[in-house]
């Protein structure tokens, strides 16, 4: 019976031999898992890039997946590297705020330090905990080790501020949290669903409130003072145009129909962003 798949996600990039290292690794001790890049692109150390993709990734993938993630600028100080369950799959990674999304979406399994030499290679590096220590622990889990047997309990995991949603009478205020490869930006404002009538917003994070506004006077409001219509995908303006519309995710983006809004707009996470509802 083949062994779970392990879904790997690093700030490696393709160039040098990190990531083939680390399959290798993961190939010796579960041979019969399937290996799949969820990608390796992240910005080096952009904790807070990778924890949005791990949201938006994990979701699609079978339970029982085994998600191995090396996005560690702490890698070899007090940091702690840590496996746990959740949604019934696995994560395993460094303690820095990777897994703040999925936390704050649901509870997490009892998480454990990985601690245990047994299952890390012979000699521990203090710069590659992704082939010592990380890619082992995932390729132990898909074959079936106990997580317990991994290393000892762990305090509560860390997490990082998540970004702010501020909902008023007629204007919702939040943030651009990601600019994908193809430069269009993604806001936390949603989850967002319209109709003719109506753009319902309910909560994408717990604590963010739900909200209902006229469809008539949506626009979302640029730094320069473009004040854009909500619509449909990239072909409803001409090449070359921004668009606003509801991305994949059920979030606000904005983006340039065969363009980037990232670089045209010069935003990036962090920067606010707002949707006002009066003509």
């Amino acid at each position: 019976m083949p062994h779970a798949p392990i879904a790997l996600m690093t700030d490696f990039g393709t160039d040098d031999t990190y990531v083939g290292v680390m399959k290798g690794v993961i190939s010796g001790i579960a041979p019969d898992s399937p290996i799949i890049d969820v990608t390796h692109a992240i910005p080096p150390g952009d904790v807070r890039q990778a924890a949005f993709q791990l949201w938006q990734a994990v979701r699609y993938f079978p339970k029982g997946a085994v998600f191995v993630l090396v996005i560690d600028p702490g890698v070899g100080t007090a940091r702690r590297p840590v496996a746990f369950r959740w949604a019934d799959r696995w994560l395993v990674g460094p303690d820095n705020g990777l897994f703040t999304y999925l936390l704050l979406t649901r509870p997490a399994g009892p998480p454990v330090i990985l601690d245990n030499p047994a299952y890390q290679l012979k000699r521990v590096s203090t710069t590659f905990h992704g082939r010592d220590v990380f890619a082992p622990a995932g390729a132990h889990l898909a074959a079936g080790v106990a997580l317990d047997q991994l290393g000892s309990p762990a305090p509560d995991l860390i997490r990082f501020e998540p970004p702010q949603l501020n909902i008023e009478t007629d204007e919702v205020q939040g943030e651009i949290i990601h600019a994908d490869h193809f430069g269009n930006l993604v806001s936390n404002i949603g989850y967002l669903a319209a109709d003719r009538e109506k753009i319902h917003i309910s909560p994408w994070l717990p604590g963010d409130a739900a909200a209902e506004y006229p469809a008539a006077d949506v626009g979302v409001e640029l730094p320069g003072g473009e004040r854009l219509p909500l619509s449909g995908t990239f072909g409803d303006v001409s090449p070359g145009n921004l668009v606003a519309y509801i991305g994949s995710e059920s979030l606000l983006e904005i983006g340039i129909n065969q363009g980037s809004a990232a670089e045209a707009l010069g935003l990036s996470a962090g920067d606010s962003i707002r949707i006002s509802f009066s003509s």
